[in-house]
């Protein structure tokens, strides 16, 4: 029996496994899975969300009015910009603007009606690798279009 390498006897014995009593071909057995271990793991850790082949954002938007009426819901991707949304360049260009905060936007200030006609609005995913998600309840819908804009 050969002793083992001193990286190789480091790296088992930092794994709780032990080099004594171990053939050479067990050795070279635990060596290749140590190997494998080690060439899969490192690029996982090290891979950006956008080289393995994710968007820079992935959004869900979730619009709903009062007893769940007018209900609806867009996936939204930036970079690439796509997804189901019906203007998905118009929203990733908006929220760009604001560095992806959405409860920042303010699209179009100005006045609307008094009437009162609650609406919940909801944006969750990843703003490249940072999680979203904003809640917000509008008294009509007319304040969250100002507010969010494109986004809804």
């Amino acid at each position: 029996m050969k002793a083992a390498p001193t990286a190789l006897r480091t790296a088992l014995r930092t794994t709780g496994l032990r080099t004594t009593g171990l053939r050479t071909t067990g050795l070279r057995g635990a060596a290749a899975g140590l190997c494998a271990a080690v060439l899969v793991a490192v690029p996982l850790a090290a891979a950006p969300a956008s080289a393995a082949g994710r968007a820079g954002a992935d959004l869900a938007v979730t619009v709903t009015g009062a007893g769940g009426s007018g209900a609806y819901r867009y996936l939204l991707t930036c970079d690439p910009t796509g997804g189901s949304h019906p203007r998905p360049a118009d929203a990733c260009a908006a929220l760009h603007s604001v560095g992806g905060r959405v409860d920042a936007l303010d699209v179009d200030p100005g006045p609307c009606t008094q009437i009162h006609a609650p609406v919940h609005a909801e944006v969750a995913g990843r703003w490249y690798g940072r999680p979203i998600a904003y809640h917000h309840d509008f008294p009509n819908r007319c304040l969250m279009i100002r507010t969010l804009g494109p986004v809804v």
